[in-house]
């Protein structure tokens, strides 16, 4: 790793690189703490921690996706310790635009995508989510964030998440015009054909999905998983968002009509406003333990939610916001399509 880095720094051609480039000296310096974060030694581990920290950006973030490297180790104090080095600098330089400039720097990933077809020539299109392992869930602000009496919130503790599947999901919420191909009671407010639905119970949404594989033999449409939801959501990053750590601003136009943050790197649409989504888990809480393929609890009083309703806040807007319903309609929740893809 380390003669890749700097050969990219040397293309430079200068010994201080602009834009914050570090010189080949420090870049075989950043190798070596990020060689650091996968030994055994905790003492290393905390001295190469405090090191990338200290060198921080934009010199880290210019050259070297270092983050993901790591969190794909196997070895769980390796990629703990990885995390935590992005956790910190995301904190001491919460102000400066270079984190948010480096997630700008990864280039979108083509995937394959699957349309399945609806009454009335309608269609809906999917992209194939490869599997894979990622961090879920947020080391802030915390777990227990009770938003309101009737709907529990919070943020998971970090974990390690393994999607041994690939899986097909929705670019885009369903919308109204969708909906009313197969259904019948449309509850939304604004009554506007590719605004997404919103107001449907848990279970009208997998009527929905009955209706809808019925079309597209031998297809099952479902609702995701909360893990599904996120891996989808994050699409590789680790940042706050799908976009980097800057805040979103409550009904920033260019989340709503298309601009700059309209889609991920994965090229799904409005995953962080809009709607809440459903997902198929009952809510409850989750341990730090590395797991594969979580299907949640057994059984509960809620269903797990995601996204964010177009009406919440920005601290809202992250990839690890979770929360719980009642099953019943509830004005605001609507939903993104599912289903399994072959190996």
């Amino acid at each position: 790793m380390a003669a890749w880095i700097v050969t990219l720094c040397l293309a430079a051609g200068c010994r201080t690189p602009p834009d914050g480039a570090p010189s080949p000296a420090l870049s075989e310096q950043i190798v070596r703490h990020l060689d650091d974060l996968t030994r055994r030694d905790e003492r290393i581990r905390t001295a190469a921690m405090e090191a990338l920290v200290d060198i921080g950006p934009p010199a880290l973030f210019h050259v070297c996706p270092f983050i993901h490297r790591h969190l794909n180790d196997p070895e769980e104090h390796a990629w703990r310790a990885a995390y935590a080095v992005e956790e910190e600098i995301a904190r001491r330089y919460q102000g400066a635009p270079y984190l948010d400039d480096y997630c700008r720097t990864l280039r979108p990933i083509p995937l394959p995508t699957m349309t399945a077809k609806l009454p009335g020539g309608l269609t809906m299109e999917f992209v194939r989510i490869p599997a894979g392992s990622y961090v879920q869930g947020s080391s802030s602000p915390g777990t227990g964030l009770v938003m309101a009496q009737d709907m529990p919130c919070n943020y998971a503790p970090v974990r390690k998440v393994t999607l041994s599947r690939p899986f097909w999901i929705g670019r885009d919420v369903v919308t109204q015009e969708q909906w009313g191909a197969l259904m019948s009671v449309n509850r939304c407010r604004e009554k506007v054909p590719h605004y997404p639905i919103d107001t449907i119970s848990w279970d009208e949404a997998m009527e929905f999905f009955r209706r809808m594989s019925a079309l597209n033999p031998p297809r099952r449409f479902t609702l995701p998983t909360e893990a599904q939801w996120e891996h989808a959501c994050r699409a590789g990053t680790t940042s706050r968002h799908a976009f980097g750590n800057r805040q979103l601003l409550k009904g920033d136009y260019r989340l709503r009509e298309g601009g700059e943050w309209y889609e991920n790197r994965f090229g799904l649409r409005h995953i962080h406003n809009l709607v809440f989504e459903w997902c198929s888990d009952w809510f409850g809480a989750t341990s730090t333990d590395a797991v594969a393929d979580p299907t949640g609890p057994e059984a509960g009083s809620y269903r797990s939610v995601r996204s964010n309703y177009r009406f919440c806040s920005a601290a809202e807007c992250r990839s690890a916001h979770r929360s719980g319903f009642p099953a019943r309609p509830r004005n605001g929740i609507g939903f993104r399509a599912a289903c399994p893809a072959a190996e």
